[in-house]
């Protein structure tokens, strides 16, 4: 399916991820893309921040992030509000694969050095405002990204409406409307 909306994802690394950051985006291709959903990586850039490499997410949720998440995220550089920041760590304190709470204005989520493979599209798929559900098939499982049974992992047709009325999500351009104009 030609891709009909576009998501840029802005690479923030502070720990390199056990799996190179291009698989990552691959896999979440495969999940993302049979739904016309194109996955850029628009910018990519080291970071040297060694306090915040093992970073404390507290309770992993919007309303309560820790000091060092708020450190962390005014790391920006480069990335416009549209965009999404993607922090990778080497840990989470509590150990998690990743966490998606970030400030509103500020879009990001953290992704963890151990982290499965389907972990950024899920973590992507939280900025975007997807919740979990309960099965182990889908990429929003609420049972860790490495219980997914059957990859790659799906999306449902409504998760995709939600992902697609994101604001963070940009229409793409239309080949033929632009040859007309």
């Amino acid at each position: 399916m030609d891709p009909t909306h576009r998501i840029d994802l802005y690479v923030k690394i502070l720990t390199r991820p056990f799996i190179e950051v291009r698989d990552l985006v691959l896999a979440m291709r495969a999940v993302y893309g049979p739904h016309g959903i194109h996955v850029c990586v628009a910018g990519s850039e080291s970071l040297s921040l060694p306090t915040l490499t093992d970073l404390d997410v507290g309770s992993c949720s919007p309303d309560d992030l820790t000091w060092e998440q708020l450190d962390l995220f005014a790391n920006r550089n480069g990335v416009p509000q549209s965009g999404i920041a993607v922090y990778f760590v080497r840990s989470t304190n509590p150990p998690l694969n990743g966490c998606a709470a970030h400030l509103p204005e500020a879009p990001a989520a953290v992704v963890s050095h151990l982290a499965s493979r389907w972990t950024l599209g899920h973590e992507i798929g939280h900025v975007l405002g997807l919740k979990h559900v309960h099965s182990n098939d889908r990429l929003m499982t609420g049972n860790g990204t490495f219980s997914i049974t059957y990859p790659p992992p799906k999306l449902t047709r409504s998760e995709a409406h939600t992902i697609r009325l994101s604001p963070l999500v940009k229409p793409c351009e239309n080949p033929a409307s632009r040859a007309s104009s």
